[in-house]
């Protein structure tokens, strides 16, 4: 008789390298040896290929990135390391739209996902061309696919390579600064090296920033560290917590969400408000049969150690394992995330660090390449309502140019900036406008064979203002 293994038994069983292998990538777990060894090793090497820009990351910043450059005309990779491009809302079911100002590439995104992919089979009426009005909105992982990949393939320029591992950035001595080259990458058992003018790291961890010799900021900082009103007296180095989505639908006629049961938050499209508990009448009179949850939440203690993820993904799913009855028992099936959503890692030390007064006062410098406006919300640190309530701003392009490296722009939640302030600017329609932002500067770059320093800055506000990514701003002041 086969013995019967218990979950601990389990991960035990496969160690911590066996229970990383589950969710990263490898050579993460390798370590910086690794690439001191590659050179003596017997991986197979592929001839090396060159681009204008290198985007790593097909997510909420690297998509617009790479659309962005390929739009200006120049030859555009696209690095993914899962076999699908979509970041966040594919690997983390993060569908649920949060901060705004929606514009740009990610105006068109939610237009679509509203006009042909809406929960109900219907477009909602009072979805406005902002994509905002007011009520929760949320659209399914596959969803987003379609249409995510339907806008890259307008683009021949664009080249997307899934399964490409970065396990490193190619970079010369240039003075006083790194000159990042592009990236090496793992694929099909062989490594190849992916030059380019521009790389930007779009990945969300910010490894390859880091790997390229940039400084970097991680956790909680004190509030006497970047003059700052609101945090902690000592810094702790904590970084947010993860959380584990999934959506829950209907199998059995009939069946009732057992809201009662669930800890966790629960939304239904189109409604002003989270499901709650008390509202039973109002939401199982809506019938809408399928719900997005925000699961469990777990504090990692270092968010850059892929076996600190997998472990803490396996205590999550032990935590929801009684939801997952409940719901079952009741006539629902659950579909977990593929992976546990990290809301904070690396950011990258850029040649302006925004900081949380940028974001109260309202600041909109004069090198702005993107606008914000979304609440202070950094989880794991309490704020009072009006504490968290900030106006609109902008984000420098100085905030997306990493310090002292040459070659390599930000974008996403990595790029400059405090703790406290990239828990507003992290979110999904404030990373593609700062993705946007950098693919239309890479290409400027490359296309006139210049540094990211030495491009025109009225020149790339110009384009980004032609392609509507400053219109928020400009509907307030009329």
């Amino acid at each position: 008789m086969m013995k019967k293994i218990d979950r601990r038994s389990f991960i035990r069983t496969l160690g911590v390298a066996g229970v990383a292998a589950m969710t990263v990538n490898p050579f993460d777990v390798l370590g910086a040896d690794f690439m001191k060894k590659e050179a003596e090793s017997k991986i197979p090497r592929m001839d090396p290929v060159d681009f204008d820009v290198a985007v790593v990351g097909a997510g909420a910043s690297g998509i617009p990135a790479a659309i962005a450059a390929a739009r200006e005309g120049v030859r555009v990779v696209l690095l993914e390391e899962d076999m699908l491009p979509g970041g966040a809302p594919l690997d983390q079911f993060v569908t649920f739209i949060c901060g705004a100002p929606r514009v740009g590439l990610f105006q068109r995104l939610v237009g679509e996902l509203n006009a042909r992919h809406t929960l109900s089979g219907t477009p909602v009426p009072t979805f406005g061309k902002d994509g905002m009005d007011g009520k929760n909105h949320w659209w399914h992982p596959t969803s987003y696919l379609q249409v995510l990949t339907s806008m890259l393939a307008e683009y021949p320029n664009i080249t997307l390579m899934c399964g490409a591992h970065v396990v490193d950035a190619i970079t010369e001595d240039a003075g006083n600064r790194n000159r990042v080259k592009g990236v090496r990458i793992y694929r099909g058992g062989a490594l190849q090296d992916i030059r380019a003018h521009v790389t930007i790291d779009a990945s969300g961890l910010g490894l390859v920033s880091e790997k390229a010799g940039c400084e970097i900021l991680y956790g909680r900082e004190s509030k006497s560290d970047f003059n700052e009103n609101l945090g902690l007296e000592k810094g702790d180095g904590k970084t947010q917590p993860c959380t584990w989505l999934f959506i829950s639908q209907r199998i059995r006629k009939g069946a009732v969400l057992p809201r009662e049961k669930l800890k966790g938050g629960v939304v239904e499209d189109n409604l002003n408000k989270w499901i709650l508990p008390e509202d039973k009448a109002e939401w199982a009179a809506r019938d809408a049969g399928i719900y997005l949850h925000w699961g469990k939440t777990i504090q990692v203690a270092d968010t850059r150690d892929p076996l600190q993820c997998a472990e803490a993904q396996m205590k999550l799913l032990a935590q929801l394992e009684p939801e997952i009855e409940a719901l079952r028992e009741a006539g629902f099936t659950c579909n977990l995330a593929p992976k546990m959503g990290v809301r904070e890692c690396r950011r990258i030390v850029g040649e302006y660090v925004l900081s949380l007064s940028d974001i109260q006062e309202g600041r909109f410098p004069d090198d702005k390449v993107a606008e914000a406006w979304y609440d202070l919300d950094p989880w794991g640190m309490h704020l009072t309502r009006a504490q968290k309530v900030v106006p609109p701003y902008g984000i420098p392009y100085r905030s997306l140019v990493p310090k002292n490296t040459e070659g390599l722009l930000t974008a996403g939640r990595i790029i400059s900036g405090t703790h406290i302030a990239a828990s507003s600017y992290r979110v999904q329609p404030i990373c593609s406008n700062t993705g946007e932002a950098a693919g239309t500067a890479a290409a400027m770059a490359a296309r006139h064979k210049t540094g990211i320093r030495d491009i025109e800055i009225r020149e790339l506000q110009a384009s980004l203002d032609a392609h509507g990514l400053f219109d928020f701003t400009k509907s307030r002041q009329k």
